[in-house]
């Protein structure tokens, strides 16, 4: 991810096109809202936000890495889960790809314990076919 402190627009540029002032910093939870773009690299999220608080002359406290490590934490389950349904669609829904509403419904409802328990069983089952 691209990110760029910028002092003559006195804000915050990430990825070329999404402005953040620095009057806006503290305005929100950014990175709970920028966690969940597919776009954001989290490590470098927060190098970003360093570098625009100190530009705009921001205290960093206790609160500000808190609500960072709580959006990198559901960014790390979020990305997690989707890796979790994306091997049991591929490996027991016998699809890569999402075909149905049914298909849709499995891949998104099904929670990922279910998705771990039949991946495992399908793989126990396979080793005990070959003996």
């Amino acid at each position: 991810m691209k990110w760029e402190v910028c002092e003559d627009l006195k804000g915050l540029l990430l990825d070329g096109n999404y402005f953040i002032s620095f009057d806006g910093l503290t305005d929100m939870d950014w990175f709970r809202h920028l966690s969940e773009k597919d776009w954001v690299d989290m490590p470098d999220l927060l190098l970003a936000f360093v570098a625009a608080y100190d530009a705009a002359g921001l205290k960093l406290d206790r609160d500000f890495f808190d609500r960072y490590k709580k959006a990198f934490f559901a960014c790390s389950e979020d990305q997690y889960v989707i890796a979790i349904n994306t091997v049991w669609n591929n490996k027991c829904n016998g699809s890569s790809f999402l075909e149905t509403i049914s298909d849709l419904n499995n891949w998104i409802f099904r929670p990922t314990k279910i998705c771990i328990d039949d991946l495992v069983s399908d793989v126990e089952s396979s080793a005990n076919a070959d003996i």
